[in-house]
């Protein structure tokens, strides 16, 4: 599966969030809020904005690789060049 996010789309909010399942257990992700129109909205307690949603790993091994790929990116972005160079 590939996941397109165009720099359009991208703002700087991120949320922890947990989930409560149908068998109880807490599961809990790091979403990445996208750019959506505000007309899509309605209450507050109903957010349905677009994101990108990485639901965490239950071993502390698998969750510190997921972190360092993360800071591995944020390396990548610092780096980059910028876009028409």
């Amino acid at each position: 599966m590939r996941v397109n996010v165009y720099s359009q789309e991208l703002t700087d909010e991120v949320n922890f969030i947990g989930k409560v399942s149908n068998t109880k257990i807490v599961y809990y992700a790091v979403q990445f809020i996208l750019h959506s129109s505000a007309l899509l909205h309605h209450p507050p307690e109903d957010d349905d904005r677009s994101a990108v949603t990485f639901w965490l790993p239950n071993s502390d091994h698998r969750r510190e690789a997921l972190a360092k790929a993360f800071e591995e990116a944020a390396a990548l972005i610092r780096k980059a060049p910028q876009t028409g160079e």
